[in-house]
């Protein structure tokens, strides 16, 4: 099983707000899906508290570096949020190809 250390759980949970945020609707799927996404990583408050802080393009930066196992699982994390709501939104889809190409 891949574990991932507190900032890269930081970081995936900041890129699944971002899908979720991308197409302007925010499905309770969606907000059911990252809280069991946050339950799984067994984050605290204060670890979730900075994660609003984070510029994407560190985001995007701290992510190209994850090992390609651990970017591999992220991106399975990140394409479930998109279709939990039962559409992939185009925008959704197109913020998960500029991180995992």
């Amino acid at each position: 099983m891949i574990e991932f250390n507190i900032d890269e759980k930081r970081i995936i949970i900041a890129i699944l707000i971002t899908i979720m945020e991308a197409d302007g609707i925010i499905d309770p799927h969606e907000i059911d899906y990252l809280d069991s996404i946050i339950l799984s990583f067994g984050m605290s408050e204060l670890e979730l508290d900075t994660i609003d802080e984070l510029d994407f393009n560190h985001i995007l930066s701290v992510f190209k570096n994850f090992d390609a196992s651990k970017k591999d699982k992220a991106s399975l994390l990140f394409q479930e949020m998109a279709k939990c709501d039962g559409y992939a939104d185009p925008r959704e889809l197109e913020i998960i190809s500029k991180l995992c190409s």
